[in-house]
């Protein structure tokens, strides 16, 4: 039987449960009716009414059944047809990037920015830089760039943000969040000149004919930059960041959200907020494994203390299929500028044996494990990994995760099922990169990305996920393009890999709840649960798929409290 069935009876049972109670005890303090309660449950998927007593769902169902709950001090709250709907749970964020992408200049391209040029990059740059925040960081900094969608189809480089700036550090991070440019300045700051070499599973663009960076970065080359950059040092900033990203979490639905990649500071910052009361939704971190030495202390838990707790390990194998640093066993089509035909991008970290060491302390010590692996090769060395993991520890409820799995093969879907490790994919490349993908890996591989329903008919636990700030945590358009996979320019990017609008709800509810061991308390609405809930605009599975992506958050709610409201428009 598989884990999704086995869930699945688990919540048949409790809704039964709880039903049968909905009339026992004190009175409800808040009951939701007059619009759709799509419950995320298959015992009940959808319900009339919801009550919550002291921040917890006490019944659910038909409406009268719900209303024997009400007494004189209820407050009753007519939905007036809007949907309710699971708090959002994201399969992977990085909450400490949102607060960057809030502060920063948006560098995104249309729908979720005007960047569309490297001109407008360079106007919006600048406008940071008249602003007050420059001095938060001391960098003139924005995130979001894409040299697919750039009329340009380069990279700015550091020629290009020397006219934002030649005073201060300027910094353009690539949506992926695996690349950046910087201008000279910048170069200078990091102390990058034409007689660095290129770090181990980084590598610094170079000036055609010469050894001069051109002021682009990838992997490892920009990313310990770009932490720290991004990562304010004085607890007053950290404040200011965090609250800027709990506010667009919330904004989108979030009442659980990861930090998919913490540092030792980044780990710290959390602690830091958590005591002084600062988290009014529930944070996760999975810390990297170059600052693993934390996961060793009562922060790693499956409880949260002040709303706040470390999930587990990360380890990121390869880098971005967009960027073309995912690291492949099939050359890339179209190669980056400067390398070579066969270009099948690199790892992250070219020792097999170290990956293997990693994942044995992990099962040793218990830790769960999100692997970011995109190209096929970086899977391969991860399934090769995870095998030699179990078969010293042998099989358990682990449930480590796949983080992206772009180029992931059905054979290694195989694997994965064996292994029962959690896919937890990537959609939205459908709709942001499809039409590219096309180029660089060509039209076969590009309708095989993300696999979601291959994975599911495998049995497996999946989920879908933002990966923001890559692009805005916005979960709506993820389950859109989990539903669509369509792509820019209107084109189907494998339509046999589409979930229908009820499993979409589930890969950012109850299997989001699922993959971080919380499925016990989160990710549907049924009695005996958090009243973690999010009011939206419309239906997503009763609107026409092609508008799910409309749909907006207009309250989220963290067990019971309003964390969120939507301004009147």
């Amino acid at each position: 039987m598989s884990l999704r069935h086995i869930c699945s009876i688990t919540v048949a049972l409790l809704t039964f449960v709880g039903c049968s109670s909905a009339d026992r005890g004190p009175g409800a303090d808040t009951i939701y009716f007059g619009g759709p309660v799509l419950t995320a449950s298959d015992a009940m998927p959808t319900a009339e009414a919801v009550a919550i007593r002291d921040g917890v769902i006490v019944s659910v169902g038909p409406e009268t059944e719900v209303r024997r709950t009400q007494v004189d001090s209820t407050t009753v709250v007519d939905l007036d047809g809007k949907t309710l709907v699971p708090g959002f749970i994201d399969g992977h964020a990085h909450l400490g990037g949102f607060g960057a992408q809030a502060v920063g200049a948006n560098l995104l391209a249309e729908p979720d920015g005007r960047v569309n040029t490297i001109d407008d990059l360079v106007r919006a740059l600048r406008e940071f830089a008249d602003g007050p925040d420059v001095e938060r960081t001391g960098w003139v900094f924005g995130m979001g760039y894409d040299d697919a969608v750039l009329a340009e189809k380069r990279h700015p480089t550091r020629d290009d943000l020397d006219r934002v700036s030649t005073e201060l550090p300027v910094m353009a991070v690539h949506i992926s969040g695996h690349l950046m440019a910087v201008n000279s300045v910048g170069l200078a700051t990091i102390g990058y000149s034409a007689e660095s070499e290129d770090p181990e599973g980084g590598m610094i663009r170079r000036r055609a004919g010469s050894r001069e960076p051109n002021g682009v970065l990838e992997e490892l080359a920009a990313l310990p930059t770009l932490f720290a950059v991004l990562s304010p040092a004085s607890e007053e900033d950290q404040a200011f960041f965090l609250q800027r990203g709990l506010e667009i979490a919330k904004s989108f639905g979030y009442t659980t959200v990861q930090e998919g990649r913490a540092s030792d500071a980044a780990h710290q910052a959390f602690v830091d907020a958590a005591a002084r009361g600062q988290l009014d939704i529930d944070v996760v971190s999975y810390v990297d494994y170059a600052s693993r030495a934390v996961i060793d202390s009562e922060w790693h838990s499956r409880e949260y203390r002040d709303r706040y707790r470390i999930g587990g390990m990360k380890i990121t194998l390869d880098g971005s299929p967009q960027g073309r640093t995912a690291w492949r066993t099939e050359p890339y089509l179209l190669p980056p500028k400067g390398q070579d035909p066969g270009y099948r991008g690199y790892p992250a970290i070219p020792d097999d044996q170290v990956v293997t060491d990693l994942l044995d302390e992990a099962f040793r010590k218990g830790w769960q494990v999100l692997t970011h692996a995109n190209g096929d090769a970086a899977i391969d060395q991860m399934i090769g990994a995870y095998r030699a993991a179990r078969e010293g520890y042998g099989p358990g409820d682990r449930r480590h995760v796949l983080i992206h799995g772009q180029f992931v093969r059905q054979d290694q879907l195989d694997a994965l099922a064996q292994l029962e490790i959690v896919p937890s994919l990537f959609p939205m490349h459908t709709f942001y990169w499809g039409d590219w993908y096309d180029e660089i890996v060509g039209p076969e591989q590009a309708q095989r990305i993300s696999p979601m329903r291959s994975a599911l008919d495998r049995g497996m636990i999946v989920t879908s996920h933002t990966d923001a700030p890559v692009a805005l945590p916005n979960l709506m358009r993820v389950m859109s393009a989990t539903v669509n996979r369509v792509s820019r320019s209107g084109k189907i990017m494998g339509p046999d890999e589409r979930l229908t609008p009820t499993e979409a709800l589930k890969a950012i509810t109850i299997w989001g709840a699922y993959q971080h061991f919380e499925e016990d308390r989160k990710g549907s609405i049924e009695v005996g649960k958090l009243a973690d809930l999010v009011v939206l605009s419309g239906n997503p599975v009763a609107v026409d798929p092609a508008r799910i992506g409309e749909i907006r958050v207009l309250e989220t709610i963290k067990e019971g409290k309003t964390v969120f409201q939507a301004s009147a428009r």
